[in-house]
């Protein structure tokens, strides 16, 4: 199959398109997770709204020991890999992964890494229609130079491409 003057086997577009989107969803998904535990950020009211201060220590008292970051920081690890959503992302990262071993197996990495560009636009387009994301013009800009940029890219390989 040809796509932009490069010849692909159905195969391979299949899993390079398999582990692009994988990754998209992968993104909306985590940011959809941690949508919903942004109180775990920010300050001592944060800390004191999500308990993430040590027991029987004021978030005040305890913000300059090592112990207590290091606390904070499981305390926070925990709540972010406890969301379902966040997990099933990391999940769509890995079948990326796989998706993506096998078109590295099959095409070179100058070929096939400029597609991860067509899911970093994919992914502002869904986040600007799935989670109300504004995407001001300049960015809307950066997304069509981004996409000139793949174009030039793969159109410019030759085809020796061994698929």
């Amino acid at each position: 199959m040809r796509i932009i003057g490069l010849k692909l086997k159905p195969a391979v577009l299949l899993n390079l398109a398999a582990s692009v989107l994988a990754g998209v969803f992968a993104q909306l998904l985590m940011k959809y997770g941690v949508n919903g535990l942004k109180g775990a950020r920010g300050g001592a009211a944060a800390a004191a709204k999500t308990g993430l201060h040590a027991p029987g220590v004021s978030a005040g008292a305890e913000a300059g020991t090592v112990a207590t970051g290091i606390i904070k920081a499981a305390k926070i690890l925990y709540i972010i890999f406890s969301d379902k959503f966040v997990i099933a992302g990391i999940i769509l990262y890995l079948v990326s992964m796989f998706f993506w071993i096998k078109v590295l197996s099959k095409i070179d990495l100058s070929v096939a890494y400029p597609f991860v560009s067509v899911g970093i636009v994919l992914t502002v387009l869904l986040a600007s229609a799935a989670l109300g994301e504004s995407v001001p013009p300049m960015r809307w800009l950066g997304i069509f130079v981004t996409l000139c940029g793949v174009y030039i890219t793969v159109s410019s390989h030759d085809e020796t491409v061994n698929n």
